[in-house]
C-alpha cells in the first residue's frame, strides 16, 4: 500500500515531552498513498471536513508545546482509512461521506482493505499503545474539529467533551471551561456521542487501560486562522491543567 515516497503514518510531535498528558489526532492530515491518486475527489471536497479535521493539528500541536505533552497524530486522510473507527465500522473506508461519493472506496477487496489496516490504521494504534507502555499518562486527549452543519442540522456548540464509560474528565472538563468561558456553548457528548464501533481511541486505549480521557471535537469555522487555533489551544490546555490540579488535590 504505502510506497518508499508515502509518509510515514505516523507523526510525533514532541516526543521527549515529559507531561502527563498524552494527545492524538486522529484525523490531521489529508496524505494519501501515491497508488491511490486522488481516490477520485475533487479538490475542493479535498478541503472539506470528509478529508481530515480542519484546524485540529495546529490546535494539538500547540497543546502540546503549552502542556509538555507528547502528540501523536496521523498523516494520512480519514478518506484513506479513518483511524478512529473499529475494523468493523462501515465508515472505516467510506463509500460515501456527507454526500459526496468516494470512487476508490467502492467495491474494495478484502486484499484493498487489509493493506490500508496493516499499512496506516495498525502503526498509528501500536505506536500509542507502545507510548502508553512506555509512560503510562494521567490524561489521555484526542484531538479533533467538526463541521457547523451536518446532515441539514445546524451544530451550535463551540466546543464539546466526549466519553463513554469514563466521563468523568470529560465532564470535569466541560464544567471548568463553561466556569471559565460562560459566554461560549460546551457539550458533554455533542456533537455526537462514543461508542465502540464509531470510535476507537477512547476505547481501545482509554478505556482498556482505565486511562481517565476525553475526546475534544472543537467547530471547525473557529479554526480557520491563526488567531482562532491560539485561542482554542490556550484555552483547552489551561482547562487541561486545572483539570489535573483538581486529580492531583484530590
Amino acid at each position: 500500500m504505502l510506497g518508499r515516497s508515502d509518509p510515514d503514518p505516523v507523526l510525533a510531535h514532541n516526543a521527549g515531552a515529559s507531561g502527563p498528558v498524552l494527545l492524538t489526532c486522529e484525523h490531521a492530515g489529508q496524505a494519501v498513498p501515491s497508488v491511490l491518486g486522488d481516490m477520485g475527489v475533487s479538490d475542493q471536497d479535498w478541503q472539506r471536513h470528509i478529508a481530515w479535521d480542519v484546524g485540529a493539528l495546529k490546535v494539538a500541536e500547540r497543546m502540546s508545546n503549552l502542556l509538555d505533552a507528547r502528540l501523536i497524530a496521523q498523516r494520512y486522510s480519514r478518506l484513506v482509512i479513518d483511524c478512529n473507527r473499529a475494523l468493523i465500522s462501515p465508515d472505516l473506508m467510506p463509500e460515501v461521506s456527507d454526500g459526496t461519493s468516494i470512487p476508490a472506496n467502492s467495491d474494495l477487496t478484502d486484499a484493498a482493505r487489509h493493506d490500508r489496516i496493516s499499512g496506516i490504521h495498525q502503526p498509528y494504534h501500536h505506536h500509542i499503545a507502545s507510548e502508553i507502555e512506555r509512560q503510562r499518562p494521567a490524561l489521555l486527549i484526542s484531538v479533533h474539529s467538526f463541521t457547523p452543519h451536518m446532515n441539514g442540522q445546524n451544530r451550535p456548540w463551540h466546543c464539546g467533551y466526549l466519553a463513554n464509560r469514563m466521563p468523568a474528565a470529560a465532564e470535569a472538563l466541560a464544567m471548568m471551561s463553561v466556569a471559565r468561558a460562560p459566554y461560549l456553548n460546551f457539550a458533554v457528548n455533542e456533537p455526537y456521542t462514543v461508542d465502540d464501533i464509531s470510535d476507537y481511541t477512547l476505547p481501545v486505549h482509554g478505556e482498556v487501560n482505565a486511562i481517565p480521557h476525553a475526546l475534544l471535537e472543537i467547530r471547525n469555522d473557529q479554526l480557520q486562522g491563526d488567531v482562532g487555533i491560539d485561542f482554542w489551544a490556550d484555552f483547552l490546555a489551561g482547562a487541561i491543567q486545572t483539570y489535573l490540579r483538581s486529580i492531583e488535590n484530590g
